[in-house]
């Protein structure tokens, strides 16, 4: 079992790459709620690019990680919650699990559903959906951006 301090250290990692993966493709992402429209035309090129290329399982994983820590931090950042990995429910595997206002989020499956099932799984409505449900949670502290 990781400790929360081996999982944050490795979501922040993942979210660092996101940040460089974006800046090489001239976006700047800086972790406030916008940057998630950013995110998901990001997703929407690389579901395109992957499914032409005919990606392997790995390659997609590590898409799922990198992309699906940066939008979990974007939440994470916003209002609050820890990371953990978790059983995914229903499953026989781990996964990233960031858990906020009672609730438990699961970005990275969410950018894997975005880049295999396609734009009905778009991550921009996903953080409004998320966002609309926490913002009215009792409990949850909403951080304001600057």
């Amino acid at each position: 079992m990781q400790t929360h301090d081996s999982v944050d250290a490795m979501v922040t990692s993942y979210a660092e790459q996101a940040i460089k993966q974006a800046r090489d493709s001239n976006v700047q992402l800086d972790f406030n709620e916008n940057s998630v429209m950013e995110v998901e035309t990001i997703l929407a090129q690389l579901a395109r690019q992957m499914a032409d290329a005919k990606q392997s399982p790995e390659d997609v994983g590590e898409a799922c990680k990198v992309w699906g820590s940066y939008l979990g931090e974007v939440v994470r950042r916003r209002f609050g919650g820890e990371w953990s990995i978790e059983t995914y429910p229903g499953k026989q595997f781990a996964t990233l699990t960031l858990s906020v206002g009672g609730s438990k989020l699961f970005p990275t499956m969410k950018v894997h559903r975005r880049l295999t099932q396609g734009e009905e799984d778009n991550v921009w409505l996903f953080y409004k959906m998320v966002k609309t449900r926490l913002e009215a949670a009792p409990g949850v502290s909403v951080q304001r951006p600057n």
